[in-house]
């Protein structure tokens, strides 16, 4: 049986009206391929899955018993499907026209490029960050601490300027929302890292990093456009520590033990603790100023204590 040109992966999480539009503007959109769509339902309670499952019949469909990150969903999807490229995709999009036409034909066109990106745009139309330079310590202080506004650049050093521009272009990762990976290089790299992403937060640059160390390229494709509504599949809670924030520090620091080594981790570890005081002066500054509220604050402060009790764990 001849495999399909791309299986597109998607995770339902619970947001139907997205997805539905996700789905419609996919169909609507895609012309000179050959493709499958994959749905795994993250423990829904089924919301929206009847509606979806009759609107667009040709979808197949994998649901979970209980709830599970990022990796582990797509990796259901990644062991089972076949195609001759497989994107990891989120719900919260909307497809541009022939932007999965451009990736494919891209990757195509350009056989040692083993995953590509697309060019994501934020809801206004703006351009959304999707291409990076490789994590470095000091790009990682820079995120995590307050800046004066004169130095807010800073936390921009790790974003690859290639986003900007109209030419292809090898960067050293590109953002999950929309991976495509090549049959060959998926069985040669290995499935997403499910240690990196129980929630969904650095599996992305791990995956792009594994790729470069085995001989791949990562693209790119600005001729490929998508609108990602950013972070309406995962919102943060509005009371208590922000979770998803946590989440990702406690991937990052798993990210430099992985990658770099006991040196890194251990100053990944010394930048999560050693920011804290700084931090918690700024926030308390702002309170006394009246930028801020008392809720606010505090769930702030929580965040940052929780995200510096990591760096004195043994393991996290």
């Amino acid at each position: 049986m001849k495999k399909v040109d791309l299986v597109i992966s998607i995770v339902n999480h619970s947001n139907p009206e997205l997805l539905h539009d996700c789905l419609r503007t996919l169909y609507a959109t895609t012309h000179d391929i050959t493709f499958e769509v994959w749905i795994v339902d993250n423990a829904t309670g089924g919301r929206g899955v009847e509606a979806m499952r009759r609107d667009f019949p040709q979808v197949k469909w994998l649901f979970n018993t209980e709830r599970k990150g990022f990796s582990a969903n797509h990796n259901q999807v990644l062991r089972a499907a076949r195609g001759r490229y497989i994107c990891i995709f989120n719900d919260d999009t909307i497809v541009h026209e022939g932007a999965f036409d451009a990736l494919v034909r891209f990757m195509d066109e350009h056989p040692r490029v083993g995953m590509a990106g697309a060019r994501l745009l934020n809801a206004d139309g703006t351009i959304q960050n999707c291409t990076f330079r490789n994590m470095s310590l000091a790009g990682q202080l820079f995120d995590l601490v307050f800046l004066p506004r004169p130095l807010h650049f800073l936390k921009r050093i790790e974003i690859d300027p290639a986003q900007y521009g109209h030419e292809e272009a090898r960067v050293d990762w590109v953002l999950g929302a929309c991976i495509v990976v090549r049959e060959e290089t998926l069985a040669e790299v290995g499935l997403l890292d499910e240690q990196m992403s129980p929630l969904g937060n650095t599996e992305d640059t791990d995956w792009c990093v594994r790729a470069w160390k085995a001989g791949w390229e990562v693209a790119f494709c600005p001729e490929a456009v998508i609108t990602h509504l950013s972070s309406r599949s995962f919102r943060p809670s509005a009371t208590g520590p922000d979770k998803v924030r946590i989440e990702l520090w406690r991937t990052r620091l798993a990210y430099f033990r992985k990658h770099h080594g006991k040196l890194h981790e251990m100053a990944m570890r010394a930048i999560l603790v050693g920011t804290l005081p700084y931090n918690a002066a700024v926030l308390t500054q702002t309170l006394l100023r009246g930028r801020t509220n008392l809720n606010d604050f505090r769930r702030q402060l929580s965040t940052f204590v929780r995200i510096s009790e990591m760096g004195l764990r043994a393991r996290v």
